[in-house]
């Protein structure tokens, strides 16, 4: 239906999800789903050419008849009513217009989860940014220590690509795979020992900046009667400067945490599925996950539940 100019940039979707909240003594609370609200869709554009005005004409008859229609772009599908439709006709051939849609029925196919980000590509993504911020603070020590666990961490990437790809360890296969696989982790598990002393490098350097720089911030001023002009300018650059690096200074130390805690799992990537729903119940999650709804109880036992029926939004995992 919609073309060219008539064709917004972005279009908002999503909404609200109406929740009964119970607050209760002592600050819990109970929390039930009652459904999702979708925001309207609206938008504005410009009819062209010759066919301008029949084209408004059309859609605003579609508004006054209060017709439900499909409205469709990219992956997303839905079921709506016009609410509203304006139009200013200037030309014949030019018309501006606004339209808004209320949601009759999101028909869009549910999406439960998406590609997990293994800890490799975690720790990639990390080192990148440590190496941004390395270069923003300026110091030599740190950028040292950074090329190096950077090398380190070339390793690891190179040898843990076999494991997202999929190949794993093996008990019982075919020997010469299995001793592959084996090879593979054996590997991998060398490239990551050879990160852990780099890494600790960079945590340890980066707590010394951020403890260096946290004594001048704290140590005042700087600015006393008979100082010399340019002592007190320096410490006064000298405060500017830590105040500046401090943030970054921070981010790194959270990122080299972050990247401790990842680091051990590059060999083990998979983690079981998860969901996250709005009330329901454990049949129809059964179905939708397994195409058999009596498998609600192996979900059940996954997750320490006794009663099928859900209430308030839960996250589940979901056994292979």
């Amino acid at each position: 239906m919609f073309d060219g100019a008539e064709v917004p940039e972005r279009i908002r979707f999503g909404g609200s999800q109406l929740l009964a909240v119970e607050k209760m003594i002592g600050g819990r609370r109970r929390i039930n789903a009652l459904g999702a609200d979708d925001a309207p869709l609206e938008w504005s554009g410009i009819f062209l050419y010759a066919s301008a005005l029949a084209r408004a004409r059309f859609l605003d008859s579609v508004r006054r008849e209060g017709l439900s229609c499909t409205l469709t772009w990219d992956a997303l599908r839905f079921q709506v009513t016009i609410a509203e439709f304006h139009a200013d006709y200037e030309k014949p051939f030019k018309i501006p217009y606004s339209i808004k849609f209320e949601v009759v029925e999101d028909e869009t196919a549910t999406v439960d989860s998406v590609p997990a980000i293994t800890p490799a590509q975690s720790l990639a993504t990390d080192m990148a940014r440590m190496g941004t911020l390395s270069n923003c603070i300026g110091d030599s020590t740190l950028n040292g220590l950074v090329g190096d666990l950077q090398t380190a961490m070339n390793a690891v990437s190179a040898a843990a690509q076999p494991i997202a790809n999929g190949l794993k360890a093996v008990t019982s296969f075919v020997a010469g795979v299995a001793n592959c696989a084996d090879q593979v982790v054996n590997t991998v598990a060398g490239a990551v020992s050879a990160v852990v002393s780099p890494l600790a490098a960079v945590a340890s350097h980066v707590q010394y900046l951020i403890s260096s720089a946290e004594g001048i911030m704290a140590s005042g001023s700087g600015v006393l009667p008979g100082l010399p002009a340019s002592q007190t300018a320096f410490t006064v650059l000298a405060r500017m400067n830590s105040a500046v690096q401090l943030p970054e200074l921070y981010e790194l130390r959270s990122i080299t945490a972050r990247m401790q805690v990842n680091l051990p799992l590059v060999t083990t990537p998979s983690s079981p599925k998860t969901i996250t729903v709005g009330g329901g119940d454990l049949y129809s999650i059964a179905a939708q996950q397994y195409g058999d709804a009596s498998r609600w109880v192996d979900i059940a036992a996954a997750n320490n539940i006794t009663d099928p029926v859900l209430t308030g939004i839960n996250t589940l995992t979901i056994p292979a």
